[in-house]
């Protein structure tokens, strides 16, 4: 227990860091920040496209074969000719390459919303404007976070760009680390 507690000091700092020697205001038009800001678009897209896919092959395993996806799955090691390996196959890889790029994000969120300095206030703007599947607009978030509108636009841009900090700086970093061990 003490050694994560002291794990999560040292990431904690590490992210500190990270944001000194990164001067936040140059970065904003850096690749970095258009990257993370195309992804936060794309986050509520590709995560209804994944509960819709795998919906959708619910239904058509269902429709196929009369069985649920996981007993599909499960008949597939043992060859049943009515079921499109290859397709259903294709359908869950894409649904699991979608789900490892989401779970990545959210890492980079807890991290974020983790985050010493506004932290939480940040987590909270990128949420309402880019992860929840309705978004808020510009004056239901100014008014339930109660600040200006200079001042959203502001912490919007810091709030994506840490964010990108995290994410291309800590959370790949890592992941790919822990792959190459």
């Amino acid at each position: 227990m003490l050694e994560k507690v002291k794990e999560k000091d040292e990431k904690q700092k590490s992210i500190e860091d990270l944001g000194k020697i990164y001067n936040f205001e140059a970065l904003y038009s850096d690749k970095m920040y258009h990257n993370t800001k195309l992804l936060l678009k794309l986050y509520s897209k590709v995560m209804w496209r994944m509960s819709n896919s795998i919906m959708e092959m619910e239904a058509e395993c269902y429709l196929s074969s009369g069985s649920r996806l996981f007993d599909v799955v499960d008949t597939l090691i043992d060859v049943d000719p009515r079921v499109d390996k290859a397709r259903i196959e294709s359908r869950l890889q894409s649904i699991e390459d979608s789900k490892s790029i989401l779970e990545l994000i959210d890492r980079a969120l807890v991290l974020l919303k983790n985050y010493p300095n506004d932290g939480e206030k940040y987590y909270e703007i990128l949420s309402k404007s880019y992860l929840v599947f309705v978004k808020y607009s510009e004056s239901e978030i100014l008014e339930s976070m109660n600040i200006s509108r200079s001042t959203f636009f502001r912490d919007k841009k810091k709030a994506v760009t840490l964010l990108g900090v995290i994410l291309w700086g800590f959370v790949i970093p890592d992941i790919k680390k822990s792959q190459e061990q």
